[in-house]
């Protein structure tokens, strides 16, 4: 039976592998934001999401402030991005789907106009559009919305640009350079685990047009 048992010691092992955590704040009319969802996160998670785990937080730097129930926001690239912000922090609440907010997502910015898009990329991963809708017009959107800055708030060091990638809880300005050049490497190369196929294939050309971060 020992055998047996340390094939079975082996599989947990192996499945107790932990997936690479990547931590994206970002504004939804960024264009260094927009180039590094579309053309490195969205193309890197359809080739090896089953070693991510990932989570987006839209707000970067915006500011908020009491209004009544709820909250107002001022957002780095007007009034159109804090829309925007919302709609990502409703759909991210409503679906609680990484699956379905990463297409949605990655159909958002990839839209001429991202805070015009949600009834479309909504009918495109096929949501309702309707109660998204209802909540990036209501109390609801605020709050959430107003989650996701507190969330930034708790972040060490402060965010003081845009894209803020942190991998595996690790956050420095050359890892997110590697990150825009080339997140497919990073993430194969911080996974212990065993590799999928797609590793074996970088650099592919995830090409990015807009190396760079948004400062403040």
């Amino acid at each position: 039976m020992r055998p047996v048992l340390l094939l079975l010691g082996l599989v947990a092992a192996v499945s107790a592998v932990d997936p690479v955590k990547i931590h994206l704040y970002y504004e939804t009319l960024c264009p260094y934001s927009i180039d590094f969802v579309v053309n490195q996160l969205y193309k890197t998670w359809t080739l090896v999401k089953d070693i991510m785990e990932v989570e987006m937080f839209p707000f970067g730097n915006a500011e908020y402030y009491p209004d009544g129930e709820g909250w107002s926001f001022r957002c780095q690239h007007g009034s159109g991005e804090c829309r925007g912000n919302m709609i990502h922090a409703c759909a991210k609440n409503h679906f609680n789907d990484i699956n379905i907010e990463m297409e949605f997502v990655n159909c958002l910015l990839s839209a001429d106009y991202p805070p015009n898009a949600g009834a479309k990329c909504a009918a495109e991963v096929g949501a309702d559009w309707a109660p998204l809708e209802q909540c990036v017009n209501s109390i609801e959107g605020q709050n959430l919305l107003h989650d996701v800055a507190v969330q930034q708030e708790q972040l060490q060091p402060k965010l003081y640009f845009v894209p803020w990638i942190i991998v595996n809880d690790v956050f420095s300005e050359e890892q997110v350079g590697e990150c825009q050049t080339n997140l497919l490497k990073v993430v194969c190369e911080k996974y212990t685990g065993v590799k999928p196929d797609a590793c074996s294939s970088y650099p592919l050309e995830l090409t990015s047009s807009k190396i760079g971060v948004s400062k403040f």
